[in-house]
């Protein structure tokens, strides 16, 4: 009875959430089908399953991928198609601070770990092949810089001009912020869930845990200073807030929490996931990656 109740709440509130939402200036919200990003995510699903199916076979590229493997890939592309064609899509680009805070965590710290740990080691040897590629590519990975390229990359977008201009333009910087918070992040989760076999930065199990637990400094500290701000820092949102029952500083707590506690619970649960492999690893394999 209570579901019921609120379900029924929420139907007889739908009318006035709509009027508040014209009001504002704010069109309806639902699914946005963008083609390029559609495209994208299709390109990307279709050619793993092909390269880890069919291909792989025909060339003996190396063993199969676990299902658990190919699972944690898909999911790291579902979690794209929910940021950028959901309804969260509409709700960050027009609505809530907070909704734009979700959809990039789920950019930062779902998909790209997700991608990485659905990639086999043989499939991201072909992706960076040895040579001048590879060489750059694993000195864009040191921890070090790896660390400095994702926070600093998300330290700087979310600085009030850049974020309120990467909402105005839509289809210019908006998309250049997306595609760098994803690409950062590759970089920025490399140190620790490296795929390359006998690469040469490889970390160690107790310095993969190191170097994620340095990593939820910048996290918290960025948090903290939206979570905490006594002034409106992004006043691109107007006063859309109120329609969902926000004040527009709500708003603004709530997406500094939305940065806070996930972005420092998923690097958490990584620590202990290595620490526990490292832990309860054959001594002969305790520095290894995982598969």
């Amino acid at each position: 009875m209570p579901l019921l109740a609120l379900r029924d709440s929420g139907m007889r509130n739908m009318p006035e959430l709509g009027v508040a939402l014209h009001e504002a200036g704010k069109g309806s919200i639902g699914f946005v089908w963008e083609p390029t990003v559609l495209i994208g995510l299709a390109i990307l699903a279709g050619g793993y399953a092909l390269v880890v199916g069919p291909l792989r076979r025909r060339n003996q590229w190396g063993e199969p991928v676990s299902m658990a493997q190919q699972a944690a890939f898909y999911a790291g592309t579902l979690a794209v198609f929910i940021a950028l064609i959901s309804p969260l899509d509409t709700l960050a680009d027009e609505y809530l601070f907070s909704a734009h805070m979700a959809q990039h965590m789920l950019l930062t710290f779902v998909a790209p770990p997700l991608w990485l740990l659905g990639t086999p080691a043989w499939l991201a040897a072909k992706i960076i092949p040895a040579g001048v590629i590879r060489r750059g590519f694993e000195k864009l990975t040191y921890p070090v810089v790896a660390f400095i390229v994702f926070n600093g990359t998300m330290w700087g977008w979310h600085i009030p001009a850049a974020y309120d201009a990467a909402l105005k333009s839509e289809y210019g910087l908006h998309v250049l912020e997306h595609v760098m918070f994803m690409a950062t992040a590759v970089i920025g989760w490399w140190p620790a869930l490296n795929r390359l076999p006998d690469a040469s930065s490889r970390l160690a199990q107790p310095m993969k845990v190191m170097y994620l637990f340095a990593m939820t400094f910048p996290c918290t500290a960025l948090a903290a200073l939206i979570t905490l701000s006594q002034t409106r820092l992004y006043p691109f949102y107007g006063d859309a807030a109120l329609a969902f029952g926000l004040t527009p500083m709500a708003d603004q707590v709530l997406g500094g929490l939305t940065m806070w506690l996930p972005g420092d619970m998923i690097l958490v649960a990584a620590m202990i996931v290595i620490l526990r492999q490292w832990l309860f690893a054959p001594s002969e394999g305790a520095a290894a990656t995982t598969a």
